[in-house]
């Protein structure tokens, strides 16, 4: 899933710039440069978020659980893992309701719907609690202590 992370920032660097060389060298701006450029940072965010709590290097806050060890710490873990899972599978279900309301609206410069755009954040939630539920029931405590299991 990283090479669709180089592609997104590869188009968004090509994007930009052509906006740019398009604006001041050409003084012929082009009108779908920036907002292209926006959705695919936004889809690129959704998307690198999963991958980080993958790897463990999203943002945490492990101050709290580097003081628990054993039974303790292994409750707290699968507590957090709980709650994030909940918290993904409600904002992914707000999403998918908000991409369905925005059916038929379309983008402003490059005129495509903008349920393309909305539906990174039901997707970046869908990934994000696929691979909560594998921490939980199938990689078992030696993953969660790497990252603490949480956000």
């Amino acid at each position: 899933m990283k090479w669709v992370l180089f592609v997104l920032a590869g188009a968004m660097t090509a994007s930009v710039l052509l906006g740019v060389c398009f604006r001041y060298i050409l003084k012929a701006p082009l009108p779908w440069s920036e907002e292209l450029a926006r959705y695919l940072m936004v889809w690129g965010a959704s998307l690198g978020a999963s991958i980080a709590f993958r790897e463990g290097s999203h943002v945490g806050v492990t101050m709290i659980m580097d003081r628990f060890h054993g039974r303790t710490g292994v409750v707290l873990t699968r507590s957090g893992q709980m709650i994030v899972a909940l918290f993904m599978a409600i904002v992914m279900i707000e999403g998918f309701f908000l991409v369905l309301k925005l059916e038929g609206q379309t983008s402003t410069a490059m005129e495509i719907p903008m349920a393309w755009a909305y539906l990174a954040i039901p997707v970046g939630c869908l990934l994000i609690l696929v691979e909560t539920l594998i921490m939980i029931f199938l990689k078992g405590h030696q993953s969660s202590e790497k990252n603490g299991g949480l956000l």
